[in-house]
């Protein structure tokens, strides 16, 4: 079931951002407070944003859930209880601030289903992609019309909009204001503007903040990472970036000479001798359902700065790079790259290595997670998810047979142990030996053991605790109990939706034994599990790591492409049923507005009308 899975990636969620479970209520003793949200310092960016590498960034992180013009229809706004804001709408951008979608995009959104990006953008990255954003509602004729405008009726002014922290706090309809009613020494010069006018102008305005050349030089980037949704004959009013018809985008596929260039830096100072990086370029075959097709491997040997460089590579358009280094056993990777139209130079992200250690108990533990799912009868499946963070300075390296990992201990009568790495966790490494390596990360790994145990109204557990861990949460469907001498029961939950009981133990010690008992029949109707959970992460047999990241890529490109047929996000008509009830559960709460809830409702009312 559909909603049991969303619940699932919430709870997951949840625990990776430090949220409680139980804000409403009086926490149990010892309780760990959930962590604050990122501090986010000066809200303006220390550099002039680069719209190309917004665009770069947008369509790794962003464009899966609000499309790639920004209109909220990307394949993942699709699975979602919630409308995905229409950014490249000018409705839409014109009343927010960069300063303010800055602050979305640093803390996220779960209300609305959106992470932080903190731990994973750089702070000009995130500016870089907020001001590309600002730009989907913008067309490259109003831009030209707008600094006609601007350069006529207030030639002296262009000086005046370029502070970087003045122009971070203000809108769209800020700028409209202050161009025809005057702030300041800048004079009210827009009285007579039309309304469509005066934005023209207000989004001319905005680009007087950018990095040089960006509407000339790096159109092609910029068009590239567009091409899937840019109509060949786009009018005037299709939302789209500035740059997206600016440069004529080639029919076909050419391949060139270029080079790839990148960095190593080591955490230790002085790069180690004997690297050798290898260049790895991929393809993807014509059959959608096939694995990506590594096409080229070259090895270089880095300067001893860390730079290294291939040269006369070939260079088709959507080729994907990466660069791997292997160091004490340990394979790191730079970030998947891909070729735009008419790029010579692909930058590869810098690749960073670090020393390493075994020590897994310099990790940072957070709450151990534990949801009891009964949907099935007879049996208990069981998701413990254990969070951790690496604030050392060094990779650590944790040893497993793919069976067993040393920090995860299961109870006994555990029955079909998997472990998965999950989807939001950043990415494991792989090692030469039998393990997974975890990097320094400001963001919370997490490993998920899935399980089953048989159920027949009673059900006893004895849960290892391998770890110091400041608490464990526990959540059972309403109806049930937990009864034992550590737990506390900390009162009922609405989690989508769906009402469970908590209880949790606190200040927890490696070796201590978690002894309770669950009893009872969920209250009313459950209904049956999806078959395979492990469709919730990304992650292969027992967290195999290999190349799964291009593998990832190309599928998250190949669900971005109109021309592929994509199937029903719903497997079976009773699952197309759970979201209807979900939706409009959803618009009863008012959680969701009229209009979306129509059209969304439309659409399922379609899919199942194709299922009958």
């Amino acid at each position: 079931m559909r909603s049991r899975l969303v619940f699932i990636i919430v709870l997951i969620t949840l625990v990776l951002t430090g949220c409680s479970l139980a804000s409403d209520i009086t926490p149990p003793p010892n309780y760990v407070s959930p962590t604050p949200l990122p501090t986010l310092g000066a809200l303006y960016p220390a550099s002039a944003p680069d719209i190309q590498n917004g665009a770069m960034v947008f369509s790794q992180n962003c464009a899966a859930c609000h499309g790639d013009t920004g209109l909220g229809n990307g394949p993942q706004s699709q699975q979602l209880p919630v409308t995905v804001p229409a950014l490249g709408l000018a409705d839409t951008a014109r009343s927010n601030s960069p300063a303010q979608w800055f602050t979305t995009v640093s803390q996220g959104n779960l209300d609305r289903f959106m992470p932080p990006f903190v731990g994973d953008l750089s702070d000009q990255d995130r500016w870089d992609v907020v001001y590309y954003a600002l730009t989907l509602h913008a067309q490259p004729n109003q831009i030209a019309q707008g600094k006609a405008l601007f350069d006529s009726d207030c030639s002296g002014c262009t000086g005046k909009f370029t502070d970087l922290k003045t122009m971070a706090a203000l809108s769209d309809n800020d700028i409209i204001r202050i161009i025809k009613n005057g702030q300041g020494d800048v004079p009210a010069f827009g009285r007579n503007f039309s309304d469509d006018e005066a934005l023209d102008v207000a989004m001319y305005i905005r680009t007087l903040t950018f990095a040089s050349t960006t509407l000339t030089a790096r159109a092609a980037t910029t068009a590239t990472l567009t091409t899937a949704s840019v109509p060949s004959t786009a009018s005037e009013s299709t939302p789209g970036p500035i740059a997206a018809t600016t440069t004529a985008i080639p029919s076909t596929n050419v391949a060139g000479a270029g080079t790839v260039t990148g960095t190593i830096q080591f955490n230790n100072g002085t790069l180690p001798a004997g690297l050798t990086v290898i260049l790895h370029g991929f393809d993807h075959p014509q059959d959608p359902t096939s694995t990506p097709q590594e096409v080229l491997t070259l090895t270089s040997t880095p300067a001893p700065d860390g730079t290294f460089k291939f040269e006369n590579v070939a260079l088709p358009v959507n080729r994907l790079f990466t660069a791997e280094v292997d160091y004490k056993n340990v394979q790191y990777q730079s970030d998947p790259a891909t070729v735009a139209a008419g790029m010579t130079n692909l930058v590869l992200s810098p690749l960073n290595l670090y020393d390493t250690t075994d020590d897994f108990s310099t990790l940072s533990f957070d709450q151990i997670h534990l949801y009891f799912d009964f949907a099935t009868q007879g049996q208990a499946q069981v998701y413990e998810i254990y969070a951790f963070t690496n604030a050392t300075d060094k990779t650590v390296i944790v040893s497993t047979d793919g069976a067993s990992f040393p920090f995860v201990k299961i109870p006994d009568g555990a029955q079909n142990v998997n472990y998965l790495a999950d989807q939001n966790s950043p990415t494991f490494v792989g090692t030469g030996a039998n393990g997974v390596a975890a990097p320094p990360n400001a963001k919370p790994y997490a490993i998920i053991a899935t399980f089953n145990m048989p159920y027949s109204g009673q059900l006893q557990i004895q849960q290892p605790v391998a770890v110091d861990s400041p608490s464990m949460v526990l959540l059972i469907p309403a109806g049930m109990n937990a009864s034992g001498s550590q737990l506390t029961d900390v009162g009922p939950q609405t989690i989508q939706n769906s009402n469970y009981e908590e209880y949790s133990a606190s200040d927890l010690k490696a070796g201590d034994l978690v002894d309770f008992a669950i009893t009872g029949t969920p209250s009313g109707t459950v209904p049956a599990a999806n078959n395979s959970p492990a469709a919730l992460f990304l992650a292969a047999g027992a967290l195999g790591i290999g190349l799964i990241a291009v593998g990832a890529w190309f599928y998250l490109r190949d669900r971005k492409n109109p021309q592929q047929v994509e199937e029903h996000e719903f497997e079976s008509a009773d699952e197309v049923m759970d979201a209807i009830l979900a939706l409009d559960d959803l618009h009863r709460a008012g959680k969701i507005s009229d209009e979306a809830y129509q059209r969304r409702r439309a659409e399922l009312k379609e899919i199942l009308k194709e299922m009958a």
